[in-house]
């Protein structure tokens, strides 16, 4: 069975929720990748543990998350049902305790691998952000 890009989305949107609303800590998050261990493959800097990206999440507050659609979904294979989704997000936050006003607002750049498990639930294989572009009204984030 093709995935369609609507699965795609539904996966996309229950994992960000679960980072960023729900504050899922690393346990969490990895129900929704395929392989254990996993990792978001960052282009041009340090990979994150899930371990890590709880820990940014737990410094931010009204954090917002958009797939701005179309999301391109290729299928790569059959068997296993695979696919490649690509596409971008806007996401913005707000570091806990900043003024209401110093909004963090940023386009991030999604290339995923997306599989069926043996059950049949769409899981994420491979999870790469290609990009993060700061807008530039963005208030400056600085987790370090």
């Amino acid at each position: 069975m093709a995935i369609a890009v609507n699965e795609v989305v539904a996966l996309m949107k229950a994992f960000h929720d679960t980072v960023m609303f729900d504050k899922g800590d690393a346990a969490a998050q990895a129900a929704y990748f395929l392989y254990p261990e996993p990792r978001i493959y960052i282009f041009r800097g340090a990979d994150l543990t899930l371990e890590d990206n709880y820990r940014i999440h737990q410094k931010l507050t009204d954090e917002r998350h958009e797939i701005i659609e179309p999301m391109d979904v290729v299928q790569l294979s059959t068997s296993p049902d695979r696919a490649r989704a690509i596409g971008a997000v806007y996401w913005q936050g707000r570091v806990v305790g900043a003024p209401s006003d110093a909004v963090v607002k940023c386009l991030v750049g999604e290339d995923w691998i997306v599989q069926r498990d043996v059950g049949g639930d769409l899981k994420i294989a491979l999870y790469i952000n290609s990009y993060h572009r700061f807008l530039p009204d963005s208030a400056p984030l600085d987790l370090g």
